[in-house]
């Protein structure tokens, strides 16, 4: 031991420090990568207790299928779409992703609705290129162009060129002929007359940032079940804002939710979206951590001050799969999502405590066609 620890004790002090700086740099890396990769995210997310709210099904087994491939089209984008149900007569809910989102990004919310009782369809379009905030920025009749030649196809121009077969009405009636093929029992059909008339009463439509966005466009032009807009919509800019909000929409505001957080970096464009649609309130949105609002509070608006990381993060930590867990594997901002997918009617059985009663619920409104 005398002829090995004098030896140990000669090392430079120099060596040292070069090694404790270069161990540093390893750990500044890995957690830098741990802040863009979902499932670290969820690994190291702060946690906290949730009481009785059980933990979502990640596990389930989502139908997965390409568009593209079912219908011989050559898609762009064409990522893996996610569908799946509990029950053969609930509502649909039609999630769109954040710009350059997929929807296997958002499994842990998807699975939540599920067992909800909702129909889930987690829906790949286009959502490529520079997001539609900075596309439009201050023009607002830009903001209508784009979202309606992403809607339908049709009102193509130099912001937004996307044909017919690539639009969400094509794609979501795709989606649907193949699911109620692949699941001929699970009530798919319903959504989709044989006319092809999208049945929009019977369907909540959803999407973060982005695809919240065109959510809240779609419950403007159709009068869907409802609309769920998380971080979104992001189309205001100081006094401008998208040309299409300055009318009353055909879906009302009664049946309009919306979530962010506090710091998110697009929050003032995203507040000022609110505030023209009418979401807001009287009283301002609803400040919480992750405490859903009460049943005496009229709320369409929320706002968590639950930190879930710096104002870039915050943008996408509400909803997507990278949000902060709790101590039992749960979603932090689970009673938010669950008080948010059940202000509209849901099959009995799934109906529990916070769930929508039917008998107060603003009737929906007779379906449209796309």
């Amino acid at each position: 031991m005398r002829s090995v620890l004098p030896r140990f004790l000669r090392v430079p002090l120099a060596v040292v420090v070069v090694l404790a700086i270069i161990i540093a740099v390893f750990v500044a890396v890995d957690r830098r990568q741990d802040a863009h990769d979902p499932a670290a995210a969820r690994s190291s997310a702060p946690s906290g207790a949730l009481g009785h709210v059980p933990v979502p099904d990640v596990d389930r087994d989502f139908t997965r299928f390409r568009i593209g491939a079912i219908d011989g089209n050559r898609l762009t984008p064409n990522k893996t779409d996610f569908a799946a149900r509990t029950v053969d007569d609930g509502p649909l809910m039609l999630f769109l992703p954040a710009t350059r989102a997929k929807p296997a990004d958002y499994q842990l919310f998807l699975s939540t609705a599920t067992a909800a009782g909702y129909h889930v369809l987690g829906l790949d379009y286009w959502n490529l290129g520079t997001t539609l905030s900075g596309t439009c920025e201050a023009d607002p009749r830009c903001y209508s162009e784009v979202q309606r030649n992403r809607f339908d196809g049709t009102d193509s121009s130099r912001y937004s060129d996307v044909g017919p077969v690539g639009s969400i009405t094509s794609r979501f009636r795709d989606a649907i002929a193949h699911l109620s093929t692949a699941d001929p029992a699970g009530g798919w059909s319903r959504f989709v007359a044989p006319d092809g008339a999208i049945q929009w009463s019977d369907i909540v439509v959803a999407g973060h940032s982005q695809g919240g966005g065109e959510a809240a466009y779609i419950s403007h032009i159709r009068p869907v079940l409802g609309a769920l807009m998380f971080s979104s919509p992001v189309e205001s800019d100081g006094s401008f804002h998208a040309a299409w909000m300055d009318h009353p929409g055909v879906t009302p505001t009664s049946r309009m939710y919306s979530l962010d957080d506090v710091r998110d970096v697009f929050g003032p464009r995203i507040r000022g979206s609110w505030r023209v649609l009418g979401l807001d309130g009287p009283h301002g949105p609803y400040m919480t951590t992750t405490t859903a609002p009460p049943a005496d509070r009229t709320t369409h608006a929320i706002l968590t001050r639950l930190d879930v990381g710096d104002p870039d993060q915050s943008h996408s930590l509400t909803i997507d799969d990278s949000t902060p867990l709790a101590a039992n594997g749960s979603p932090r901002m689970l009673p938010l999502w669950e008080w948010m997918l059940r202000r509209f009617p849901l099959p009995d059985v799934h109906q529990g405590e916070g769930a929508a009663d039917p008998s107060t619920t603003p009737a929906p409104t007779p379906s449209a066609g796309s």
